[in-house]
């Protein structure tokens, strides 16, 4: 009985030895690529603020600035959809004097997000912007209209990159690329790695002590570069 036992253990663990596959021999690769384009668009964020006494009053002042900017933004953004105007937000404003903080009123404040799609208007419309009560002008940032088809473009580069590398490491060991058995944008090593950037820069300008009125602000449009990452692995023939 004893022997029998044994036999089948044998018998048995030789089953699942030779049962068990061998893990197949594979290639992890990562491509990259990149695309500098021209921006036709900028976006920004125009603020509206004021601080009184009494909160009705700020409010009101706060309203009519914004007033002012819309009339404005509307002879210069073509689409409605590309002007969004936040819910007016009031609080208690502090200033820090002598070591302690002193109530000094109420302030009412507005924000407004824009997209401009024609940046050469950019100068003449900061100007008559400047003529507003404006507060601030927030997150100025330049970006493409077709940024979305931009980057599915340079993620297809970033991948031919990666099937080309494969290739040439296989090829520098004698061997050859078979099946694909992992593909991606995303670096599964890393949550954080999403494989997708953009390289832009923001720019803020606050406005509380300019002289209403002249001219407006020329920037130079920067190079805006889409990076891409795409990361594969590939059996080994």
């Amino acid at each position: 009985m004893r022997n029998a036992l044994s036999l089948l253990v044998v018998t048995t663990g030789l089953f699942m030895a030779c049962s068990t596959p061998s893990k197949e021999k594979q290639i992890e690769v990562t491509g990259e690529a990149t695309m500098k384009v021209v921006p036709d668009m900028v976006e920004f964020s125009l603020s509206a603020a004021n601080v009184k006494p009494a909160m009705k009053d700020a409010v009101a002042e706060t309203q009519a600035a914004v007033n002012e900017i819309l009339a404005v933004c509307k002879k210069y953004v073509q689409s409605e959809s590309d002007i969004k105007v936040s819910a007016i937000s009031t609080n208690k404003s502090y200033d820090y004097r002598g070591g302690r903080d002193l109530f000094n009123g109420y302030e009412a404040s507005q924000v407004l997000d824009v997209t401009l799609k024609d940046i050469t208007r950019m100068e003449r419309f900061t100007e008559e912007l400047l003529a507003t009560k404006i507060s601030r002008i927030n997150n100025i940032r330049y970006n493409h209209t077709k940024s979305d088809s931009i980057m599915r473009e340079v993620n297809l580069l970033a991948l031919e990159d990666a099937r080309k590398t494969a290739g040439k490491m296989c090829d520098k060991m004698d061997v050859s690329v078979g099946k694909v058995l992992y593909l991606s944008n995303y670096n599964r090593s890393n949550a954080f790695d999403r494989g997708v950037s953009y390289a832009g820069s923001d720019y803020n300008l606050q406005l509380y002590n300019k002289g209403f009125g002249g001219a407006g602000f020329k920037m130079t449009a920067e190079i805006l570069e889409f990076r891409g990452s795409a990361y594969a692995s590939f059996a080994i023939n």
